[in-house]
Order: structure tokens, then C-alpha cells, then sequence
């Protein structure tokens, strides 16, 4: 779960890479996973695996995006996310997070796996759960499964049946502003989802001056021959929207001045973003064109690093 919340709250920070396009918008939410959304959500965050998989860039590009952890994952569970997982959506209240996925696995063909992992066995409710109180999986049938802690695992059996759970209305409506065929996104409200993120001091002061101003997010990441994002924020006035505008400017200006002269295509990419206030709205978009976008992949292992010192909490 911390790798999928990383990956998209990135999406939502760097706007930089978002563009303008012309799609159908209003994007929807399985409804398998809406039964187990707690009531007090204030993030949601999804990836469409099956069809990131078949896109053009990300099959040119697999090998390169193959991350060690899910190596790791695939190794103690038997599952292989890009073969097995068709589908994973994260919900956040601030405190605890809850993961579900759908694909093609079973109780059955996985409890030998899990059982060799030494995972604590727990009956609730006619359901099995593998782990302890913090981290624990439950197999709602074949091709579902849950994520989070004990506690609240058994909290969304308990309510999956009744009124109290499903999309907040607040958090539906900022994903109608998403295209619909968009395979990674995030929405949020209460302001940018960082509680509890570990990052640079450096950083999270930087973020300070423009978290306060933010009240919810829309971003949505599409994936063909090229690469689609496009991130709107939603401010608490049109002072603050100025203020979180100017700030994004900056900092792409400031990433451009610091590229050095030989590096043209990280110039075209900062070139191609265009940051702009709509009353107490922020729009960022820009286009990542095909070769643009085959090239951006040079990039990937120090835009790797460049992350996870970011979240890290220490400076380079």
C-alpha cells in the first residue's frame, strides 16, 4: 500500500507533467470496491494495471518499469502484479489506509504461499484473515481481496452491506473531472495528502507554504504512445490559488534554470507546462509527446532516487 500511495501522490505534486487533452470525462469506480469504502475517506487513489499493460508505451518500456519491490512482492506471494492484478484501489482517511485489488487469484491457490510466510490465521465473520493487527488480507472471494489492519478489515465486513459505506459525495465529484480512461488517478479533500508522509525538511517546508491553501485535488494520468496527466486544485480563495500558482511557476522555473544546457529533452518537458488560475481553481497541463516520452525513460533511475530521497526524510 505504500508503494501505490507513493506513486500517486506524486502524480498529484509534480503537476508539471500534466496535459491538455481532449477526453470523456468522469471517471468511475468499480463497484465491487465501493461496498468496502469507509464513510470517513478523504483520498482515493486507483491504478488500472490491466489497461497500463496493454498501453504502447508502457509495453515498449516494461523492462525499465519493473520496480524491485514488486519483484519482491511477486516472490513471497506468487503473484505476479502484472499478470495477476488487474485492478488496485486505495482508500485513506488520514490515519489508515485500506488497499483492495481485483484480478485473477484465489484463497485457495494462495494459502500455501501465505502459510509459508508464517502469516497468523484469523477467523471473522465466515472470512479468514492472514496477518497481524497491522497488516492483514482477506479474501472477500476469487479475484478480491482487502488490505489494512485487522481492525479495519473487520470494520468494512461489518458495513458492506449497509448505507454507510461508498464514495463520499465530495470525493464523486471531483472524480467527474478526471478522464475517464485515465489508468492512474487521485482525488482528495481536506487539502493535499501528506499527513504522516516522511520527506526532507527542506521539502516539507517548501510544501508548507502551499498545503494550507489547498482544500482538494483531481488528478488523473493516462498512458497510450505518450504520457496524459492533468492535476486541478481547488483552493480556499482566489488569494490562495495566486499564491499556489505563483509557487508551481517558481519551482518549474527554478527546475528549468538549474537543467544544465545538454540535457534538451528535460528543457521541452518544463517548456511544455502551462500553469493556470481559474478564480480559486489551479489547472496544470502540458503534453508529453511519443518521443518526448520514450526519452523521459533515460531519466527513470534518477527520478527514481530523486523520489525517494524526497519521501526519506534526509537530504541528499
Amino acid at each position: 500500500m505504500r508503494y501505490l500511495f507513493t506513486i500517486c501522490l506524486l502524480a498529484s505534486l509534480i503537476a508539471g507533467l500534466s496535459c491538455g487533452r481532449r477526453a470523456t470525462k468522469g471517471l468511475t469506480v468499480d463497484s465491487a470496491f465501493e461496498r468496502f469504502i469507509p464513510p470517513d475517506t478523504n483520498v482515493l487513489a486507483g491504478v488500472q494495471i490491466a489497461k497500463l499493460a496493454s498501453a504502447p508505451l508502457y509495453v515498449s518500456h516494461k523492462d525499465q518499469l519493473d520496480l524491485a519491490q514488486f519483484d519482491a512482492f511477486s516472490e513471497r506471494t506468487g503473484l505476479d502484479p502484472a499478470r495477476d492484478l488487474s485492478e488496485i484501489l486505495l482508500a485513506w482517511n488520514g490515519k489508515q489506509a485500506v488497499a483492495m485489488a481485483r484480478g485473477k487469484f484465489s484463497e485457495s491457490k494462495m494459502r500455501p504461499k501465505l502459510a509459508s510466510l508464517g502469516l497468523r490465521r484469523t477467523t471473522y465473520n465466515k472470512y479468514t484473515l492472514f496477518g497481524d493487527d497491522k497488516n492483514s488480507l482477506v479474501f472477500i472471494r476469487d479475484g478480491l481481496a482487502l488490505a489494512g489492519s485487522s481492525q479495519a478489515l473487520r470494520g468494512l465486513i461489518n458495513r458492506r452491506d449497509t448505507a454507510e459505506t461508498g464514495i463520499p459525495a465530495d470525493l464523486r465529484q471531483r472524480l467527474e473531472a478526471i478522464p475517464k480512461n485515465d489508468q492512474l488517478w487521485v482525488v482528495s479533500t481536506g487539502g493535499l495528502p501528506l499527513t504522516g508522509v516522511p520527506m526532507r525538511s527542506d521539502i516539507g517546508s517548501a510544501l508548507s507554504n502551499i498545503v494550507g491553501y489547498v482544500s482538494s485535488t483531481a488528478t488523473g494520468v493516462g498512458i497510450d504512445t505518450g504520457i496524459h496527466l492533468q492535476a486541478d486544485l481547488t483552493c480556499i480563495s482566489t488569494e490562495g490559488a495566486q499564491r499556489v500558482r505563483d509557487a508551481l511557476r517558481g519551482g518549474i522555473g527554478l527546475a528549468r534554470l538549474t537543467t544544465k544546457d545538454n540535457q534538451m529533452d528535460l528543457l521541452r518537458l518544463y517548456d511544455s507546462v502551462q500553469v493556470d488560475q481559474e478564480n480559486s481553481a489551479i489547472h496544470v497541463r502540458a503534453s508529453i509527446a511519443p518521443d518526448l516520452a520514450d526519452k523521459v525513460f533515460s531519466y527513470l533511475p534518477n527520478l527514481r532516487s530523486g523520489a525517494g530521497q524526497m519521501f526519506r526524510g534526509t537530504p541528499r
